[in-house]
């Protein structure tokens, strides 16, 4: 008994100590809930990625970080093949829909594979994502095939 008032305790502080956040965006009225730290400063984003049609074993992940109006975004992918390059961003939207890049094109180099099938890159754009709304980011084939996506994974916060 005496466990359990503990554990209940325990929970009470960590919830206690948390700040439910609310945001309603102004042009969809959607809403977004978050219960995070009252002294946390910005806004953590990540994404699973998975392969796609034939490039069902490529996977990775994405981690994006807003604060002071810019978004600092890692992708790490997985099961590539070794020496090609491929182009990815992130779009306002939920894979597959074709929504619009977030920020500059330029801003996101393009994924080099190395020898053992992975891949790491970083972008940094002056566009903050907005909560309530849905971004993905997705990876392109390569430079001349843009319209083939062979993975995709939609961000939360």
């Amino acid at each position: 008994m005496r466990r359990f008032v503990m554990v209940v305790t325990a929970v009470s502080v960590v919830v206690g100590s948390a700040c439910i956040r609310t945001t309603r965006e102004k042009e969809t009225g959607k809403v977004d809930i978050d219960i995070e730290s009252p002294t946390k400063v910005g806004e953590d984003w990540s994404a699973g990625l998975k392969g796609l049609g034939s490039h069902a074993n490529l996977s990775g992940t994405v981690k994006a970080l807003v604060g002071g109006g810019e978004t600092n975004i890692t992708i790490s992918l997985a099961g590539g093949t070794p020496g090609t390059t491929m182009p990815w961003h992130i779009h306002q939207g939920k894979c597959g829909s074709g929504g619009p890049i977030v920020g500059e094109a330029s801003a996101y180099k393009a994924l080099t594979v190395g020898g053992e099938g992975k891949a790491e890159g970083n972008a940094r754009t002056t566009v903050s994502l907005k909560e309530a709304t849905d971004y993905y980011v997705d990876v392109h084939h390569s430079h001349a095939d843009m319209a083939t996506i062979v993975a995709c994974g939609e961000l939360d916060d």
